[in-house]
């Protein structure tokens, strides 16, 4: 195999495990078609290859509950890595306030916002996880949903610092041009000693966040590509996480969708299987406290729901407000071609535009975060209280 295919776990089927499997492809021993089988063990991840990837390749899923306690550190680094980059989003927040800068300090808020979400996101799916594996008779599905479910908060989570990045690059872009034209302009006695001093705080400052983000950016990448199988070391490119169209959104229906949720959910399962023979009394006791608990779950679904559609509506207006920045753009583009403004009023415009990207960004993967919390309520991965 290649360097970044999929390491061998105990699911992964290598050789014939009876005489009427000789002669099967390794699609074929594990069930696969010759053209998913390939998808699988290539050098991309892919968002919707996730489930199978953490059931063929993901060595604790494979071998036993007893190494599971690694997922639960890995999810834990990936959340510190994240929480390590929110601080230093936050920091630089209030350091773009202290300076009157509101527009950085809008930039800065909105990264530290989309971080907060993922997470959020890991960190409900660490604590599930957690109390999943501590239940004596937890079925290894629901513990494969539980690592799935993770998985998916990261490859979230990496690719919201992927699209941080990319708007820092283009920061420091910004400000490396600030501050040549500050250099230039204090030489004519434009610009005072302070600009230039502010300027290149602003291009320092941004290097090192950026060095931060790509540090954090590996850590959460080799947390991800192990979590699936690969080694840790592996070249894996991490695809874009297709969005959630109006089609997926239109196809949910809380009322309908309850069923599937009670019918999966591990608390549930366990409370209708705790009645066999006890006296009437606990029968009747369980089987009310299961009643209150479809209710909450019941709600705990709908409010699920309710945020998918309040992101939808987040995102369409943060399209709009992308669409407006790009008109922005192009009259920054023809004021400064044609000497109407300044290059520091063309860069601080252009800083708004940034700011409109990153909510842009924020609002879809917030919608990704919830979206992927609803169908895990529908797999039965969710508290009930």
């Amino acid at each position: 195999m290649a360097l970044a295919t999929p390491v061998t776990s105990l699911a992964y089927v290598k050789s014939p495990g009876n005489p009427s499997e000789v002669g099967k492809t390794q699609a074929e021993l594990n069930g696969y078609s010759e053209e998913t089988w390939a998808k699988l063990m290539d050098n991309t991840l892919e968002y919707s290859e996730i489930e199978d990837l953490v059931k063929n390749f993901n060595v604790n899923i494979s071998s036993a509950w007893s190494k599971f306690n690694d997922n639960i550190n890995s999810l834990n680094l990936a959340i510190d890595t994240l929480r390590s980059a929110k601080r230093e989003m936050s920091s630089d927040a209030t350091a773009a306030m202290n300076n009157g800068d509101i527009v950085n300090t809008m930039l800065y808020k909105a990264q530290g916002k989309g971080l907060g979400m993922s997470i959020q996101a890991m960190g409900t799916a660490k604590d599930k996880l957690s109390r999943q594996i501590t239940a004596a008779n937890a079925p290894i599905r629901n513990a494969q949903e539980q690592v799935v479910s993770g998985v998916r908060a990261i490859m979230i989570g990496y690719k919201n610092i992927e699209n941080q990045e990319k708007i820092l690059d283009s920061m420091i872009n910004m400000y490396e041009e600030t501050l040549r034209v500050v250099n230039q302009t204090g030489s004519l006695g434009l610009s005072t000693n302070t600009d230039i001093i502010k300027a290149q705080s602003d291009l320092t400052n941004a290097r090192a966040n950026l060095l931060t983000l790509k540090a954090n950016k590996d850590k959460l990448y080799r947390t991800l590509i192990t979590m699936c199988g690969w080694s840790p070391d592996a070249d894996v490119t991490v695809a874009d996480i297709p969005d959630v169209s109006d089609d997926d959104i239109n196809k949910l229906n809380p009322s309908v969708d309850i069923n599937t949720a009670i019918g999966n959910n591990a608390t549930l399962i366990k409370n209708r299987h705790n009645t066999s023979s006890k006296s009437s009394s606990f029968v009747d006791a369980k089987l009310y406290q299961s009643s209150q608990d479809e209710d909450i779950l019941r709600a705990n679904i709908n409010e699920l729901y309710n945020n998918i559609i309040t992101d939808n509506g987040n995102l369409a207006a943060a399209n709009a407000g992308l669409e407006a920045s790009k008109a922005t753009q192009n009259a920054l583009d023809t004021q400064k071609s044609m000497g109407m403004i300044s290059t520091a009023q063309y860069l601080g415009g252009r800083l708004s535009v940034l700011q409109k990207q990153a909510e842009e960004k924020s609002a879809r993967l917030q919608l990704n975060t919830d979206y992927n919390a609803y169908m895990q309520a529908l797999a039965g991965n969710i508290d009930i209280k």
